[in-house]
């Protein structure tokens, strides 16, 4: 069973903090529906049905169509470099592992290098920034005004020794950086991102998070159930 804790229930050390009350399982995933948001450009979500009970067979199937990038996803070093490694090359024990959920202060339009190096980061932690993209709701059109990691607080997160780094909106780049330079410098160096995480009532701190992106093998990136265990 899922559960859910108001944000107001954690204690006050946001980095590591343990809260008592933030017991179980909570899913960081957004919902996929026709109405989710999408990057501009990026094919949306539809379903259509092909065959119904209700016009006589004896069994519903569907037709998904959706960009491998939809919804919370995970990248992996191919999405931005022509050699780089897909989902074939990481088994799925390099998805699940030690996290930590970071708040990020609703005042802050992006996640800059002071603001990680403060943070109590562990060598190999999937760090998930917690930011006020969180209240933007996932099932409406795109904004350019988000909050998004700042070229050099990725290389601040590299030199803490991070495996993993998610964000809450679908993109860990400012909008008009068109050279990616957050996913360059993550990627290349094997850092993997995961976007479109839903973390709004999800508390914050020390936890085992469990990322479970669909068995395709030679994908640049997939959608994921992401999973946080507290």
């Amino acid at each position: 069973m899922f559960s859910k804790l108001d944000e107001n229930s954690t204690t006050s050390d946001e980095a590591s903090g343990v809260n008592e009350k933030a017991i179980g399982f909570f899913d960081l995933s957004a919902k996929i529906t026709e109405a989710i948001t999408v990057y501009p450009g990026d094919p949306s979500y539809r379903m259509e049905k092909v065959v119904c009970l209700e016009t006589g067979s004896p069994f519903n199937l569907c037709h998904m169509h959706l960009c491998n990038h939809v919804g919370t996803h995970i990248d992996f070093p191919a999405h931005v470099l022509s050699a780089g490694k897909t989902s074939s090359d990481y088994p799925i024990d390099h998805l699940i592992g030690s996290g930590l959920i970071i708040k990020v202060p609703d005042s802050s339009r992006s996640i800059t290098r002071d603001f990680v190096a403060q943070q109590t980061i562990l060598r190999s932690d999937i760090v998930f920034f917690k930011t006020s993209n969180s209240k933007i709701s996932k099932q409406t059109t795109f904004t350019e005004e988000y909050v998004y990691v700042e070229p050099d607080a990725a290389e601040e997160l590299l030199r803490k020794g991070v495996r993993i780094v998610g964000v809450d909106y679908i993109s860990v780049d400012r909008y008009d950086a068109e050279d990616l330079p957050v996913h360059k410098t993550l990627l290349s160096n094997e850092v993997l991102i995961v976007e479109g995480l839903e973390l709004e009532n999800v508390p914050i701190g020390r936890c085992e998070i469990f990322i479970m992106p669909l068995n395709i093998p030679d994908m640049d990136g997939l959608p994921a159930r992401v999973v946080a265990k507290f």
